[in-house]
Parts: C-alpha cells; sequence; structure tokens
C-alpha cells in the first residue's frame, strides 16, 4: 500500500451520512421563534391543524330561521290539514268564480313548488291536490251530485277555461278550490285582501255556489223574474232551504 506523502491530508472513506431525521421537529413553544425576532413567522403545520370555526357560515342561501318565520307556528305539518270553519255543513265561499280561477290559474303560471313535496304546480298536480282535500272533508253538493271526489284534470281543465263571474260556480273545482286557496293563504301567512273583507260582509254565509247557466226559476203570474247576476249573488245561509240553495239543473 503506497504511503501518503508527508503534510498530504488523509480522507477516510465510510458509510454515507443519512438525510433523514432521527428526532421529533422541534414544537416550539410561542408565536415567535427563538431567535427573539417577531418579524419572522413560524411554519405552521397546516395539514394537521385543527379545523377552525368559519365566520361567514350565517351567509348561507339557506336561512332556516327566516323560513320558520315567515309560517305560523301553530300549524300542521301539511297545509291540507289546516281546519276552515264551515256553515251549514259546508266551508263558505265568499269570492266568485272568476276571483278563484285567476288564482288557480297564477298558482299554476307560478311554477311555484307545491309546499310539502317535490313536485311543481301544474294541472295535473293541482288536480291531485284538490282530489286529496276533498276526500277529507265533508261531502257537498255540486253538478257531479253529492260527494266528495274532488275535480279531475279534465273537469278544472274546463273550469279554468270557462269566463263569467259565476261560470263554473257549481263545479266542485269552484268549491274545493276555494278550499286549496284558503289553506295556502294561512299555510303562507298571507293576510285577507280588501275585496275578501268585503266579500264577507257583503255575503256572511258564502255565495250559493251556482252557475247561472244552469239554473233555472219558476214565477207566478206578476212576478219579476230575477236575473241572472242576483241569482249568482244571493245571500246563503243556514235558513234556506236546499231546493232553493240549489236550484235544479236545466
Amino acid at each position: 500500500m503506497p504511503r501518503a506523502a508527508p503534510g498530504a491530508i488523509i480522507r477516510r472513506r465510510g458509510p454515507a451520512k443519512s438525510s433523514a431525521r432521527t428526532g421529533p421537529y422541534p414544537q416550539p413553544s410561542s408565536g415567535v421563534p427563538k431567535s427573539g425576532n417577531p418579524g419572522l413567522p413560524i411554519n405552521e403545520d397546516k395539514e394537521n391543524a385543527s379545523p377552525k370555526s368559519n365566520n361567514n357560515d350565517n351567509n348561507s342561501p339557506v336561512n332556516l330561521s327566516a323560513d320558520k318565520e315567515s309560517v305560523p307556528s301553530n300549524l300542521p305539518n301539511s297545509y291540507r290539514d289546516i281546519p276552515l270553519p264551515e256553515i251549514a255543513g259546508e266551508v263558505p265561499v265568499y269570492e266568485n268564480a272568476t276571483a278563484i280561477r285567476r288564482k288557480l290559474n297564477k298558482l299554476l303560471e307560478s311554477k311555484a313548488m307545491i309546499p310539502g313535496s317535490s313536485k311543481k304546480w301544474t294541472q295535473g298536480s293541482l288536480s291531485s291536490e284538490l282530489r286529496a282535500i276533498a276526500q277529507n272533508s265533508t261531502p257537498v253538493k255540486t253538478n257531479q251530485g253529492v260527494g266528495n271526489r274532488g275535480p279531475s284534470v279534465a273537469s278544472l281543465r274546463r273550469f279554468l277555461k270557462l269566463s263569467g263571474s259565476m261560470g263554473g260556480g257549481d263545479s266542485e273545482s269552484y268549491y274545493f278550490g276555494n278550499m286549496l286557496l284558503e289553506k295556502l293563504r294561512i299555510w303562507n301567512g298571507e293576510k285577507k285582501t280588501k275585496s275578501r273583507e268585503t266579500a264577507e260582509k257583503e255575503y256572511p254565509n258564502g255565495r250559493v255556489r251556482c252557475d247561472p247557466d244552469h239554473m233555472y226559476y219558476t214565477c207566478m203570474v206578476g212576478e219579476q223574474m230575477p236575473s241572472y247576476q242576483e241569482l249568482a249573488n244571493a245571500d246563503r245561509g243556514p235558513e234556506i232551504e236546499s231546493s232553493k240553495r240549489y236550484p235544479r239543473a236545466l
């Protein structure tokens, strides 16, 4: 083996040093580094950091508390189950057929969601809701006879196409449509309109549910024949006999 020259530096070969850390990472006790310089930030372990509360949680687009405040707290779980007062065995209808027809058409045009359902208001879903309300109510007399079946889609479509203040006033769509609209008004916490309040004063027992085009009256000699408008706006009350409350159809 050759000898090294005098004064030469001898380097011995050995195993390479490992770059792996053998000890734990230093855990600083405060936000100030050991150097004492507060201007130098400490790198935090963001992966293992505990989750922090987000102050923007209240900015969520869904505000459940606001939805609860918009609905009266004393209501049942479904708008269908809201009870309505009855007079002489039926829920009084204060508004004429034109008003009920206009509100139902407006409901269909809104394409809004049915309360408590994932369906939108269509003629099919509206007919289903009317039939569900009808089947849980007292049977009444309409142009379909005495019952509480509710209108089919075809019957509802015919009613929505009629005209005149009381066109279709003897139909199931008019009676049960009024019930649906009243339940929705209470469910949404809406106030009565001025025209509704006026109608309640004018017809305290509700309107006669009749269609002037499906009626006739028998008069004695010398008696004046009432007009269709007078028949449609006649007062309804418990003292009115059934034969007068529901005139015979042609």
